[in-house]
C-alpha cells in the first residue's frame, strides 16, 4: 500500500502482548508528524495497555487481523487522561476499517470498553468487528461532531457486577462527570451528527456471552444538551435483552428500515425528569425537558419479548413533541405492542398489522 506504515516494521508481531502493544503504538504515534495511514495485517495481535490514536490518522485492518484485549484497560482511545480537551477540538479525523477488536469477555471477566472516542469532530469506522464486551461498551462515542459507523458487527456483552445492564454497544454520550472517565474537560459536550447504518448486533456465540441488552443509545443528559440529527438506518437487532435502542432527549432524529428480532423491546424515546440530570453546566437545576422530531419509519418488529416495539415515554412537564410513526410493519400479535405517555403531536401513517396502541395524557394523535 503507497504511503502506508506496517506495525510489523515497528516491532508487532503477533501473540506477544509487550511486542505488539508497542509496535502498534509507534505506528500510532507516526501521526504526530503529519496524517499517516496505519496497516495491521493477518494475524492476532494482543493489547496489554490502551492504545492511543492521534488526529488524521487512518487505521486499516486486514480482515483476519483480530486484536485481543489482553488487560483490564480499555482497547484503543483518542485521548491522554492528564490532557484536557474542550469542545470538540481533540483528536479528530480518524478512520478506523476492517478487522476485529476482542475484549476476549469469556475469559478475561474485567469490565471495560473497547473504543473511548471523545472530544472530537468526524470520526468515521467501517466494517470492523467488535466482541466479547464485560460491562463496558463497544464504542464510547462522548463529545463527538460527525460519527459514521457503517457494516461494522457487535457481537456478545455481559455483565457480571448485575448494575451494567443499561450499557449500549454504542453509546452516544455528552462529556459530564461521570460519563467518560478516559480523558477531557466535563464541558456538556455533546454527541451530534451521527449516522449508524448497515450494522449487526448480536451474540457472539462464545460461552459466557449473550447478546447486547441495549444497541444504540443513550443514558446521560444535561440541561440543554440535546443529541442532535441521529440516524439509525438498515441495522439488524437480533436477541437483544432490553430496548434496542433508546434515545434521550433527542432532536432531529430518524430510526428507519431497521429489523428488530426476538428483542425484549424496540424503540424507546425518553424525556428528561427533573433530577441529576436537568442540572447546567454550573449544575444549578433548571427542570425537566424533552425532545422533538423523531421520525421512525419502515422498521420491522419479529418477536418482541415483555416490552412495547415503541415506547415515547415524557413527563407532564418534559413533553417530547412531533412523533412520526410510518409504513412500520409489526409482524406478529407478540409485536403488535407500543405505548405513548406525556407526548404532543403523534403523526401515524400505513403501520402494517398495529392494532394495539395505549395512550396516556397524550395531547394529540394523527391518523394520515
Amino acid at each position: 500500500m503507497l504511503n502506508t506504515i506496517n506495525v510489523k516494521n515497528y516491532g508487532a508481531r503477533g501473540r506477544c502482548g509487550l511486542r505488539d502493544t508497542i509496535g502498534i503504538q509507534l505506528a500510532l504515534l507516526q501521526a504526530k508528524k503529519g496524517p499517516v495511514t496505519i496497516y495491521i495485517p493477518k494475524g492476532e495481535y494482543h493489547i496489554i495497555y490502551e492504545l492511543v490514536i492521534y488526529e488524521h490518522t487512518t487505521l486499516i485492518l486486514d480482515d483476519e487481523a483480530v486484536l485481543i484485549r489482553k488487560s483490564p484497560t480499555a482497547m484503543l482511545k483518542n485521548g491522554h487522561k492528564f490532557k484536557k480537551y474542550y469542545g470538540y477540538e481533540g483528536h479528530g479525523n480518524i478512520n478506523i476499517i476492517g478487522g476485529t477488536f476482542d475484549a476476549f469477555g469469556h475469559t478475561n471477566n474485567t469490565n471495560n470498553t473497547i473504543m473511548s472516542i471523545g472530544h472530537a469532530r468526524n470520526i468515521q469506522i467501517h466494517g470492523v468487528t467488535f466482541k466479547n464486551v464485560v460491562g463496558g461498551h463497544a464504542i464510547d462515542a462522548c463529545g463527538i461532531d460527525g460519527f459514521y459507523l457503517t457494516e461494522c458487527q457487535f457481537l456478545g456483552f455481559r455483565d457480571d457486577s448485575g448494575t451494567r445492564l443499561f450499557s449500549e454497544a454504542v453509546q452516544i454520550d455528552l462529556q459530564i462527570k461521570g460519563a467518560f472517565p478516559k480523558f477531557g474537560a466535563t464541558d456538556g459536550t455533546v454527541t451530534r451528527n451521527v449516522l449508524i447504518e448497515h450494522c449487526y448486533f448480536g451474540n457472539s456465540g462464545d460461552p459466557n456471552m449473550s447478546a447486547w441488552n441495549r444497541a444504540i443509545g443513550s443514558h446521560a443528559s444535561m440541561y440543554d444538551a440535546f443529541y442532535e440529527n441521529i440516524h439509525i438506518k438498515h441495522n439488524i437487532f437480533d436477541g437483544l435483552g432490553d430496548f434496542a435502542v433508546t434515545l434521550l432527549k433527542s432532536k432531529e432524529t430518524s430510526i428507519t428500515n431497521n429489523q428488530f428480532i426476538d428483542c425484549e423491546g424496540g424503540i424507546r424515546y425518553l424525556a428528561v425528569p427533573t433530577g441529576k440530570y436537568s442540572f447546567d453546566i454550573n449544575q444549578l437545576s433548571k427542570g425537566a425537558q424533552g425532545g422533538s422530531t423523531l421520525l421512525i419509519g419502515e422498521n420491522t418488529f419479529s418477536n418482541i419479548q415483555s416490552k412495547q416495539s415503541i415506547l415515547i415515554k415524557s413527563y407532564e412537564d418534559a413533553i417530547n413533541k412531533d412523533i412520526y410513526i410510518f409504513n412500520n410493519q409489526f409482524a406478529d400479535e407478540r409485536s403488535d405492542n407500543i405505548k405513548f405517555i406525556n407526548a404532543e403531536g403523534i403523526y401515524m401513517k400505513e403501520n402494517i398489522n398495529l392494532t394495539r396502541i395505549k395512550h396516556d395524557n397524550v395531547k394529540t394523535v394523527y391518523e394520515l
